[in-house]
């Protein structure tokens, strides 16, 4: 097992990177404040934490939270290579990756990014290696543009199946969260914001409103429901606050509205 490690007394910055391939049928990791990166190069790994588990293959790319431990089942050789690191640090962009229940961030990795991806891991390991002046800060580079590189890979539209998912639950008025939403998509609550603005160009918070405000504009033109009411089935603040919504989509008061479509009838 190869393994380059150090402490920055300055920059209170610590900085691991290792490469190894173990033979053991178990292997536990856990760190109490570093994050961990960690690629698999080939072999067949399940990943225990948090109570879930869930396979590892190659090319995929994790990224472990601190103070959480982990046990890795090795279920064939594997080559592995990993970076302990402290996210604060030096990282100006955090990631936008999928974010699994069990907490983790990852991302599979085309395969045409993957030799990409093995150039940095190695790079890294390099610098943590010889340790030449200024290398803990080009590593935090490295880190940087592996966070970043992966969420370029990972900056894309919902797809099909969480597309469904998530509009419907917003169409059906659910009072499920956002970020319960998120979670069930497998992504940060960043990440699904930002995922389902590129598919419907508003975020899901305006794009739950502007279906409430449509329903209530239906109410308004074929019952004669209350605006009191109609803000309680729809889950509206009160009926005030629906009101301001309401006049800012469709530039006059629920009230107002009403009248005018039955004057017209």
């Amino acid at each position: 097992m190869d393994i380059s490690q150090s402490w920055d007394t300055f920059t209170n910055c610590e900085l691991y990177a290792g490469r190894e391939t173990p033979e053991y049928l178990d292997r536990f990791y856990g760190h109490n404040r570093n994050w961990n990166l960690i690629l698999l190069h080939s072999g067949k790994v399940e990943l225990s934490i948090n109570g879930k588990m869930f396979p590892i293959e190659p090319g995929d790319l994790l990224l472990l939270p601190p103070a959480v431990p982990r046990l890795f089942s090795v279920l064939e050789y594997w080559d592995v290579s990993w970076v302990h690191f402290n996210l604060d640090a030096h990282l100006q962009y955090t990631p936008e990756w999928q974010t699994n229940e069990a907490g983790v961030m990852h991302i599979h990795l085309p395969d045409k990014e993957i030799a990409r991806f093995e150039k940095l891991f190695a790079e890294m390991y390099e610098l943590c290696l010889i340790r030449n002046l200024g290398w803990y800060r080009l590593g935090y580079c490295l880190i940087q543009e592996i966070i970043l590189r992966g969420n370029m890979i990972n900056q894309k539209g919902l797809d099909p199946e969480h597309l469904a998912f998530a509009s419907g639950v917003l169409a059906d008025f659910s009072s499920m969260k956002i970020e319960e939403i998120a979670g069930k998509c497998g992504l940060s609550r960043a990440a699904f914001f930002k995922k389902f603005k590129e598919t419907f160009g508003v975020t899901p918070n305006i794009y739950r409103e502007q279906l409430r405000l449509n329903k209530v504009r239906e109410e308004l033109e074929q019952s004669s429901r209350s605006v009191k009411e109609i803000a309680a089935e729809l889950q509206f603040k009160s009926e005030f606050y629906l009101s301001a919504r309401f006049k800012k989509m469709f530039g006059m008061s629920p009230t107002a509205y009403r009248k005018t479509f039955h004057s017209g009838e």
